[in-house]
């Protein structure tokens, strides 16, 4: 089992990996499927049924 530490790690990873793609010239619909996978990885939950706005970050109100 990973430490809470490296799984958070590898979730940050994804993020960058994801943002490097995304500001590359990719179609649209690819930008978005990106932006759903950060999404995720930031939220470390299935946000994709998840309402619109109901997604917040940390501390955020």
């Amino acid at each position: 089992m990973l430490s809470t530490e490296k799984i958070r790690r590898a979730f940050e990873a994804i993020c960058e990996e994801a943002e490097k793609l995304k500001s590359q010239d990719v179609p649209d619909p690819v930008k978005a499927g990106l932006a759903l996978i950060i999404s995720i990885a930031k939220h470390q939950n299935d946000i994709r049924d998840a309402p619109r706005g109901s997604c917040r970050a940390h501390g955020e109100k």
